[in-house]
C-alpha cells in the first residue's frame, strides 16, 4: 500500500468533510492553486412532493379490475 504523499492533520479532515474550505489557498506542486469545491442544494427534496409514487398505468389491452 502506498503512502500518502504528505501527513494530513486531523483540521484538514474536519475541513474536507465539513465542507468548509480554509482561509488560505494552497498551491500546488506546479504553482497553479487547487478547485475550489463548493456544496450546492441542488437536489434537495421538494417540500410539496407527498412521498408517493404515482399509480401504474394499466398495460395496453387490459380492462381495469376491482
Amino acid at each position: 500500500m502506498n503512502q500518502p504523499p504528505k501527513t494530513i492533520s486531523l483540521a484538514d479532515i474536519h475541513n474536507i468533510y465539513g465542507g468548509t474550505i480554509s482561509s488560505k489557498p494552497k498551491q500546488e506542486a506546479d504553482g497553479t492553486a487547487p478547485p475550489i469545491y463548493k456544496t450546492t442544494n441542488r437536489f434537495a427534496r421538494d417540500p410539496a412532493h407527498t412521498g408517493a409514487a404515482p399509480e401504474r398505468p394499466l398495460a395496453p389491452g387490459t380492462r381495469f379490475r376491482r
